[in-house]
């Protein structure tokens, strides 16, 4: 690890190319496999005679998988852009603040005296913060106990706006009330973590050296579930995040602009107030990415394990959860981005709105997909695509995405724990669809709602049929295979197949959150 502290001369980040030589050889020899396997592909597929005959349908399902293939190619052409910063020694006199959070009755007391032990531990000089938004007495005791200062707005009514950077009972409000009274006149550097996430001892050391480069504006670390094992739904949260903290973070610094993830980060103060604090948005962490853009800074990526949250285990937390972030992405790239984004660079401004669609597209794809079915059900006629040319090209394509997908795999944070199939991701991807359809209907209807923040607290013991919105698809499938059965003598072997297997994984799914509801009861 380098020096910084010392010296005359300017610091600087250096970065290291993820991708050493001898990986560019086969890194080149995979893409032209896989760009070849695709190419043939969709040359047999167009070529097929089920075009004459089933145009719409067939038309659909080629956007369907341009959907899929685009977004899979995406994520290979992202790898070469990956670089690592050389590590840095921080400099012994920089005044920083480690914040966290408190809203009662969504975050147990005893999640926070678990959080401040680890804050307060940091192995760089600071000062720990709580920003109590019920003005607990037992918070206070709390903090008093481990000697951690405490801050609530509750008092401020200038602080409890009901909209923009103070607005009342959110993350962001509260981080700026607290920059304005204490923070930006007293500290340089801020890290903030949300109350669940549990920084390693190291943590300071590991980011702070970075802002020797004066050009830094924030330091970002992975986000990493330390609960994995508590329920599928968890491992499933989980496996969903893999990739995107080890080669789509890496290559986001690679391009000068890793994403700021509000769980834990690390800000200049000076450059947080130059973009007016904590963002007004609630995706303010991606906001404030690309407000740190706009005025020229830049953000550095740390790729190493700092610290550990709890991902949502249960259905209703986490289904709630990926609306509310949904929802909040595509409001911020739909309606703010672009504005903000008019000074980003062409490629800055592509990645950002890759982003979002790669957010969202299994959740447009997967309804899209089930309404196909049905109505294929109903016509009582599927359009003629196995033939042996389809078959086998199609083979060779899913044989050498897979071989990319390992591929990709090995620049995971943790490959021997992060590789595999990450079938449970598939399933809550599935889950997830319709929540995210009513995300994007939030959306396209500028419907505000309030900000809700993920409760911490322990699973209710009452069902909570947060999976019930799958009841419409296998109403819908059940009632085109029936209209079906009506009007046609027979039906597709292949799409009823398909159809059962749609509605087989629907059903297992919502048993699924009875059996986790029993299971809890029981553990009680």
């Amino acid at each position: 690890m380098a020096r910084s502290a010392g010296s005359s001369i300017p610091i600087s980040v250096v970065r290291d190319q993820v991708l050493q030589p001898r990986d560019h050889v086969f890194y080149r020899l995979l893409t032209v496999l896989g760009v070849a396997a695709i190419a043939v592909f969709f040359v047999t597929w167009f070529q097929l005679p089920a075009w004459g005959e089933h145009a719409f349908v067939m038309a659909v399902c080629s956007g369907l998988l341009a959907v899929l293939f685009l977004n899979n190619l995406g994520r290979w052409l992202i790898l070469p852009s990956m670089q690592r910063p050389r590590p840095l020694l921080p400099r012994p006199d920089w005044k920083v603040a480690v914040v966290t959070t408190h809203v009662p009755g969504v975050e147990p007391l005893a999640l926070l005296e678990r959080t401040l032990k680890a804050l307060v531990a940091l192995d760089y000089p600071h000062d720990t913060w709580v920003l109590d938004e019920g003005d607990d007495e037992e918070v206070k005791q709390v903090c008093a106990a481990r000697g951690v200062h405490h801050f609530s707005r509750k008092s401020f009514p200038r602080y409890q706006a009901e909209v923009g950077m103070f607005r009342k009972a959110t993350k962001h409000g509260n981080y700026n009330a607290w920059l304005h009274e204490i923070g930006f006149d007293r500290y340089e550097i801020l890290t903030a973590f949300d109350p669940d996430h549990v920084p390693d001892p190291v943590y300071l050391a590991k980011v702070l050296g970075y802002f020797d480069d004066a050009r830094v504006g924030y330091v970002q670390a992975p986000q990493v579930y330390g609960n994995q094992e508590e329920s599928f739904i968890a491992r499933g949260a989980a496996e969903e995040t893999y990739e995107f903290y080890s080669l789509v973070q890496m290559a986001c610094f690679g391009k000068g602009f890793p994403l700021i993830i509000g769980c834990h980060s690390t800000h200049r103060l000076s450059a947080l107030r130059e973009c007016g604090g904590f963002a007004a948005h609630d995706a303010d962490d991606l906001l404030l990415t690309l407000l740190y853009q706009n005025r020229g800074w830049e953000g550095v990526y740390v790729p190493e394990v700092l610290a550990r949250g709890l991902a949502p285990s249960d259905w209703p937390t986490y289904l709630n959860q990926q609306r509310r972030w949904t929802r909040a992405v595509l409001d911020l790239k739909l309606r703010v981005a672009p504005v903000v984004v008019q000074n980003l660079s062409p490629a800055s401004a592509v990645l950002n709105v890759l982003h979002g669609i790669n957010y969202v597209h299994r959740g447009v794809v997967l309804p899209i997909a089930v309404l196909l079915a049905a109505l294929i059900l109903i016509l009582g006629q599927a359009p003629d695509i196995a033939t042996v040319e389809t078959i086998v090209s199609a083979g060779c394509m899913i044989a050498v995405l897979r071989i990319w997908e390992r591929y990709r795999q090995r620049f995971y944070l943790n490959r021997t724990l992060e590789q595999g199939t990450h079938w449970r991701a598939r399933l809550l991807q599935f889950a997830k669809w319709p929540y995210q359809v009513a995300a994007i209907a939030d959306v396209l209807a500028n419907r505000q709602v309030p900000y809700i923040t993920t409760p911490k607290t322990t699973a209710s013991m009452q069902v909570s049929f947060a999976l019930w919105p799958h009841v419409i698809t296998l109403g819908i499938l059940s009632a085109a295979w029936g209209l079906g059965l009506v009007l046609h003598e027979t039906l597709p072997f292949g799409v009823q197949l398909c159809a059962m297997g749609i509605a087989v994984l629907t059903v297992g799914l919502m048993l699924t959150e009875w059996r986790g509801t029993v299971k809890r009861r029981v553990s009680r």
